[in-house]
């Protein structure tokens, strides 16, 4: 007898309907990701695992390497609990370096390869970070960074041997010895005793990774083993990954986002299949890894754009099942253009689909993978979770106290998303504030609040219709979040007294960024200043005690100087809307963006 809807997510569970037993309640063994990758991969340890541009790696290559670092890493004095920051490509000695420091019980920070000198400081400041692990970077560089924090060892992936597998290259640690090459740390392993891996617990953290919330401010998300692994196995059984059978996969997402690493790349693992590494994705290279034959593209809107601009009109992508777009939400529009695309490219089965989910989620909270698409949605919501949406304008500056008190949406009701399940993050890093605002008690559950606004249907898909925080992803899929860029320009330059930052198309990134400035009284608007501007962002800023600074693809590509900006009436917030709709008015009558209008 079929159960009969209440026409509230959380008590239906509409995504679980068909699911088992087991499906709906997983078993989360309390253990370490690199143990179950040793478990899940032990029948098919000789199969490829790893594709990184020119470096190949089985999975029993890729377990063997993983022991080896994390014996050098122990000689170099890595211990359980440590927070090792790590600024590389994303590629294969980058995820060499999460296995090999999960094995110990340390834990993994992936940054932005482009952070500037500052940022990287702050970071080693927040961590107290004892090893640095970064790309290429000179014997200055490392100096300089030494002398202004307190790491130990700065170890540094040189360029030429980035294709290089070889770990051992010979070198003996003296004490007065900083800086390392990454391809000596598997030469320090002979000084450790071989020992046996006790796999760490499932409630020990794992990996720091990123999210912006409303501020547009990256907030450090705590995600632990059992965090991951339970995401893992909601997916997994939400889509049915057993039934898959491509053996090809392609990460486009650099490591830093959950997406990038978690989603796509250890999913790819877990299900036993070829992760297609990208570490230097752009549109000179994106031919060069689709000559690789993927079938399953991890991707965004922006990647998907990519592809449809720089790919061979006699290219055949027939090979390629799944394209799931994550990051930002994949519109009709733009996935029909995508399915012509396919089908000039002799591709008629493709599914082209998108997912949802928050760092806080590990990145999970919704797929299109395995079940059947409804293409204007974000895919179902993971078996296993509880979805709850609730109104859309209770504030998240303070703590939800009595979420039993909350009133529920129904089925099609517009609110903000919650989810509860064993991937809800432990905390925001150092701001137990924070983590109080965004996750609430609900009968016995523990819920995070997601930041999107969206419905659930009967059918257990959601919806989103608006995001919190204003961001786009360029074509090297990294994120630019609107509101930290104009707060960044508005404290570097001290003649403005107002500006609002949006997004334009950009021929080579996909979207640049526009920022509209009034200027303070007596500053004339011209070239000058336009130029004094943009030279002051090039050093960092003191904003609340932190230097900061913006990176190379966050710098404003366009600046306009209005004398005020447009306010949604009886709100007093910018009109942001109005403002992208006059920067695209200007594009579609000029062709091109004025540098300054007076």
């Amino acid at each position: 007898m079929k159960k009969e809807l209440t026409g509230y997510p959380s008590i239906d569970l509409p995504q679980s309907v068909d699911a088992t037993f087991l499906e709906k309640n997983p078993f989360i063994p309390s253990m370490d990701i690199v143990t179950i990758l040793k478990l899940l991969s032990s029948k098919n340890k000789d199969l490829p695992a790893i594709d990184s541009d020119e470096l190949k790696a089985s999975y029993k290559e890729l377990i063997a390497d993983a022991h080896k670092l994390s014996l050098g890493f122990r000689e170099l004095g890595v211990r359980k609990g440590d927070i090792i920051t790590i600024s590389l490509p994303s590629n294969y000695q980058a995820l060499l370096c999460f296995f090999a420091l999960n094995e110990i019980g340390a834990i993994t920070t992936y940054i932005d390869n482009y952070a500037s000198e500052v940022e990287v400081l702050n970071y080693l400041s927040k961590y107290q970070s004892p090893i640095l692990i970064n790309f290429n970077k000179s014997k200055e560089y490392n100096e300089k960074i030494k002398d202004k924090s307190n790491v130990r060892y700065i170890v540094t992936l040189k360029n030429d041997l980035r294709n290089s597998k070889y770990f051992n290259y010979d070198y003996n640690l003296n004490q007065s010895d900083f800086e390392l090459n990454f391809h000596t740390i598997g030469s320090l392993a002979k000084f450790q005793k071989n020992r046996i891996h006790l796999p760490n617990k499932g409630n020990d953290d794992a990996l720091i990774s990123y999210t912006s919330g409303s501020t547009g401010q990256p907030k450090a998300v705590v995600l632990t083993n059992k965090n991951i692994l339970a995401a893992e196995m909601y997916a997994g059984n939400t889509s049915h990954t057993e039934n898959i059978t491509a053996t090809k996969t392609m990460i486009t997402v650099p490591f830093r986002y959950p997406y990038g690493f978690v989603t796509s790349l250890l999913t790819s693992l877990l299900w036993g299949k070829l992760a297609i590494l990208t570490p230097k994705w752009d549109i000179d290279t994106i031919v060069y890894y689709f000559r690789k034959n993927p079938n399953i593209i991890f991707g965004s809107p922006a990647a998907l754009e990519m592809m449809m601009r720089h790919l061979p009109e006699d290219m055949d992508l027939s090979q390629i099942s799944h394209f799931i777009s994550g990051g930002d939400f994949l519109t009709l529009k733009h996935a029909n253009r995508a399915y012509d695309f396919f089908k000039k490219h002799n591709n008629t089965t493709v599914e082209i689909g998108n997912g949802c989910g928050n760092a806080e989620t590990v990145s999970i909270g919704s797929t299109p993978v395995g079940v059947p698409l409804k293409q204007s949605t974000a895919g179902k919501i993971l078996v296993g979770t509880i979805p709850l949406v609730i109104d859309k304008d209770i504030t998240d500056d303070k703590p939800i106290n009595n979420g039993n008190n909350l009133e529920e949406k129904k089925y099609g009701e517009v609110g903000e998303l919650c989810l509860a399940g064993d991937f809800v993050f432990k905390e925001y890093f150092g701001d137990k504030e924070r983590t109080e605002c965004a996750k609430f008690k609900r009968n016995g559950k523990t819920f995070f609040r997601t930041g999107t606004l969206g419905f659930v249907d009967k059918d257990g898909y959601f919806t989103p219709v608006n995001r919190k925080s204003r961001f786009f992803i360029i074509s090297r899929s990294y994120k630019v979040y609107l509101d930290n860029v104009q707060r960044i320009i508005g404290a570097s330059y001290n003649g403005i007294a107002d500006i609002a930052c949006v997004k334009v198309p950009d021929e080579n990134e996909l979207y640049a960024v526009k920022a509209y400035i009034v200027l303070k009284n007596g500053v004339i608007p011209n070239e000058d200043t336009e130029r004094a501007i943009i030279d002051s962002l090039l050093v960092p800023v003191n904003i609340n005690g932190k230097l900061e600074q913006l990176k190379d693809y966050e710098m404003p590509k366009y600046i306009e100087f209005v004398s005020e900006l447009p306010r949604i009436p009886g709100a007093e917030k910018i009109n942001y809307d109005a403002l992208e709709k006059d920067a695209l008015d200007k594009i579609s009558k000029d062709n091109v963006l004025c540098r300054i209008k007076k």
